[in-house]
């Protein structure tokens, strides 16, 4: 009942923004786009799902969009990534829920935790758009859970599951990676620290260390390896996700012309300034765990440092990031301290004595109030949270949601206006494309002669170009290659109609 209320909830708000008022985040439609692409494209193919963004997602999504010319709008209004986050957002609560059984909490304290993270403004936000963080949240606390029943019980079965999931949370959001340097850190402290075998020495102790680092990281090592030989095996190479021009590095440049962020990047120090901000937001219940162990006695135990090391993987990562000037540094980049502590939160009443279990249970739970409190607040100024904020403001300020109506009225016009073959970049142009119930007939990024008919058009019977206004955050192959093509246009073509003031399409002029 908890998984079909938290899901059914979910489900019911994003269908509501998705589809009735007809707002979506951008990279939600995209993600569903991918997916969209392996089965309705010119070229139908498993890695039209794309080497940029991790894959899982979008072939988890792929089953949905089955149903796609049954519905269309499981892809239109990307209801097949809402389905996905809430029925993860669902599991969620029940993992939460089981974890704490596990944990000799009881049902009331155990459903308490449960739906205080699912009801989380935040939390359920991202529940219910259709975004990778919710499956991401959903394996790193299913890791972070079985790890800490590794610790207490020593469970080595557990440590298989807490593999697995991370190797899934990578398939998921890059953030995985520097949580198994965390994992890999917390098993030594665990083994060398924490577990008081007398009967073994230092060296035994090396190799039990040695052997569960590598039964815990395999997984994501291997699949980090895999990530690495399909993008040079099919793409040509290694690091496309990573400094392709479709890679976050690419779109990160327009940075070195932003005047508020090169304020933060200006040393270390601002940059750390910004990170501890940005992280201070989703820290309570990190305080409440710390007060917890002050009352108890056991703030100066070695899992202290543990739970220390996953809290800060996140924050670490964004930092290296910011120094590099590859991040935009978005409010939502640092929420995955908040499941990290949720997660742990079952191990620590486990821990804490009967004397004061009532009072460290209302700590915890307090500081899960204030967190709700405290994120519902921020969702409210675009100051700190902008993306977020979008969702309060879709139809007065939102400039995404205008776009959005742009783009799926180009669409429609298109379909019954033109019959031939539009060149045009999913990149920039996914939300067209899943819009569209004649996808074949565009020409798009994944298809396989997508980047010879950009350079020679004539050739491959291309009858229309479709491009994106050069904007900043637009990325366009077809853009780099004819970077005047949008303002100017060219003796070979002719403006055929613009759209919004964001899009034109031409018509190729063939005698020419």
């Amino acid at each position: 009942m908890l998984f079909i209320g938290i899901f059914a909830i979910e489900f019911a708000a994003g269908y509501y923004v998705s589809h009735v008022i007809g707002f979506l985040h951008s990279d939600a439609i995209s993600r569903v786009a991918n997916a969209f692409y392996v089965l309705y494209s010119r070229d139908p193919h498993l890695g039209a799902i794309g080497f940029i963004w991790n894959p899982l997602p979008s072939f988890l999504e792929l089953f949905f969009l089955l149903f796609y010319p049954l519905y269309p709008p499981l892809a239109s209004s990307a209801l097949a990534g809402i389905l996905l986050t809430s029925l993860f957002a669902g599991a969620t609560a029940v993992l939460l829920f089981r974890t704490g059984r596990k944990f000799d909490m009881s049902v009331a304290m155990s459903l308490t935790i449960a739906l205080l993270y699912g009801l989380n403004p935040f939390m359920f936000l991202f529940g219910a758009n259709g975004l990778s963080d919710v499956p991401y949240m959903f394996f790193l606390i299913l890791a972070i859970t079985r790890f800490c029943v590794w610790i207490r019980f020593r469970a080595i079965g557990s440590l298989v599951v807490a593999a697995f999931a991370l190797a899934f949370a990578f398939w998921t959001r890059y953030e995985a990676v520097p949580f198994g340097f965390s994992f890999a850190a917390s098993i030594f402290i665990v083994v060398y620290l924490m577990q008081r075998d007398k009967e073994y020495s230092w060296k035994e102790k090396w190799h039990k260390s040695e052997a569960t680092s590598v039964l815990v990281l395999l997984p994501i090592v291997f699949s980090s390896a895999l990530w690495l030989f399909f993008n040079y095996s099919i793409m040509g190479n290694p690091f496309y996700f990573l400094n392709s021009e479709y890679s976050n590095d690419a779109a990160a440049l327009v940075l070195k012309n932003d005047e508020q962020f090169q304020r933060i990047f200006r040393t270390p120090w601002t940059i750390l300034q910004f990170v501890f901000e940005k992280t201070f937001w989703y820290s309570v219940p990190l305080l409440g765990v710390l007060i917890v162990r002050t009352i108890t006695g056991r703030l100066r135990d070695w899992d202290t440092a543990v739970l220390l090391l996953l809290f800060c993987a996140v924050p670490g990562l964004q930092y290296l990031l910011l120094l590099r000037q590859t991040s935009f540094g978005w409010f939502r980049y640092f929420m995955y301290v908040f499941p990290v502590v949720v997660a742990w939160i079952p191990y620590e009443m486990n821990r804490v004595g009967l004397r004061l279990r009532r009072t460290s249970f209302a700590i915890l739970a307090g500081s899960l109030v204030v967190s709700a409190v405290m994120l519902g607040y921020a969702m409210t100024n675009p100051n700190i949270a902008p993306d977020e904020n979008n969702y309060l403001t879709i139809k007065t300020t939102n400039e995404h949601y205008q776009r959005q109506l742009v783009e799926r009225d180009l669409a429609r016009w298109i379909e019954v206006s033109i019959d031939g073959t539009v060149l045009t970049d999913s990149a920039s142009a996914f939300t067209i494309l899943v819009n569209s119930r004649e996808p074949r007939k565009y020409l798009i990024t994944s298809d396989y002669d997508f980047r010879d008919a950009v350079l020679r058009p004539l050739d491959y019977a291309i009858d229309y170009i479709l491009i994106p206004k050069p904007l900043n955050n637009v990325q366009s192959t077809i853009n780099m290659q004819y970077p005047d093509l949008y303002e100017k246009g060219a003796e070979w073509v002719e403006l055929e109609r613009e759209f919004g003031g964001l899009w034109k399409l031409y018509r190729i002029q063939r005698e020419k």
